[in-house]
This record gives structure tokens, C-alpha cells and sequence, in this order.
């Protein structure tokens, strides 16, 4: 009879080298898919910025051609930031979660500077050039030369970016149009 009970009370639970080796099983999977997570991270927030600046660039396009008015008025930083989120919803949402600032370089030309926030350095800028006296305006994206400190920088700087030129930005009533409607390929997007 005591023989049997210490046939029962083994074969209740799981040696050592079994948990070992789940443990070790356990490891290889951990150290395998973190980095693949990590990756994933990356990759989503380069789509997102990645997006942002092509929809604030395709918004702020199509709000000067609705309303035939530039956001640069040559007014403050202030009233002239103001306008610039007005024209495009994307700006603002980044410029809330810190995405992104808008900085005005003179009475012609303002500049949203789009920016990874893990490493807080600048990603992109989508600049505005012209105001209500000039007869056209150019929507340009460029990079900001950070995308050797940032992989975040470096997954957006892609060669497809365009500028975009409208025409007729000056007087009230005056058609606008796009000077350069061939879409790029990627994700360069409408405009």
C-alpha cells in the first residue's frame, strides 16, 4: 500500500527538466517575436505620418481652391496658425498630440514641420508659399535631414513626394486650378 502512494504522488506534477524546457520554449518565442512587435510599431507610425502629410497637404489644396484664399495672409504666427488649422483638420489633430508645429518664415511662406516623437527630432515639412497678393501658391513637401538619426524619418522620406502649384491664389473670383494634376505613385497621394 505505501508503495502505491508513492507511485501516485510522482506522477501528480511535472518534473524539473519538463518546466526547463517550457521555460526555454517560452524564451525563443519571447525573443523572437518583441522585436517583430517593435517593427510592426515602427511600421505604423510611419503610415501614419506618412499619412498625415499627405492628407493636410490634399486638404489645405482643396480649401484654397474652394475658397480661393491662402492661409498666408501675412498676419502673426498666431492668426495666421489659426488658418492653417482651419484649412486642414489633419494639422490640427497633429499639432494637439504634438505631431507636428507650424512656424511662419516670413509674410510668404509657412511651414508645418511634421516630427517623430520618440526621438523628438523633425521628420518632414509641408511648407506654404505665397499669400493673398501673389498669383500662385506651392504646397512642398521636403525632408528635414534627420532620417540618419530616425528610422521613423527615414521610413518616411520617400522619393514620390510632389510639390503641388495652384494657380490663381490672387484676386477673389479668379479660377484656381492645379498646375501639376499627375498624381506621384505610392503614397504621393491626389495632389
Amino acid at each position: 500500500m505505501k508503495n502505491r502512494m508513492n507511485n501516485q504522488h510522482m506522477s501528480a506534477g511535472f518534473t524539473m527538466i519538463e518546466l526547463i524546457f517550457v521555460i526555454v520554449i517560452i524564451g525563443i518565442l519571447a525573443a523572437v517575436a518583441i522585436p517583430r512587435l517593435a517593427a510592426t510599431r515602427d511600421d505604423a507610425k510611419i503610415s501614419k505620418m506618412a499619412n498625415a502629410i499627405q492628407t493636410a497637404k490634399s486638404e489645405i489644396a482643396s480649401k484654397i481652391i474652394a475658397t480661393n484664399n491662402i492661409p498666408n495672409d501675412g498676419a502673426d504666427n498666431p492668426t495666421r496658425e489659426k488658418l492653417i488649422k482651419n484649412y486642414s483638420n489633419t494639422i490640427t489633430e497633429a499639432i494637439i498630440s504634438r505631431d507636428a508645429n507650424i512656424t511662419s518664415v516670413d509674410a510668404n511662406v509657412s511651414v508645418i514641420t511634421f516630427i517623430d516623437k520618440d526621438s523628438g527630432l523633425p521628420c518632414k515639412t509641408l511648407s506654404i508659399i505665397g499669400n493673398k497678393t501673389t498669383d500662385d501658391v506651392v504646397l512642398s513637401i521636403a525632408s528635414s535631414g534627420n532620417s540618419a538619426n530616425s528610422s521613423i524619418c527615414r521610413g518616411v522620406d520617400q522619393p514620390s513626394w510632389q510639390t503641388t502649384n495652384i494657380s490663381g491664389g490672387g484676386p477673389p473670383g479668379r479660377p484656381t486650378k492645379i498646375l501639376n494634376p499627375k498624381a506621384p505613385s505610392g503614397l504621393g497621394g491626389h495632389f
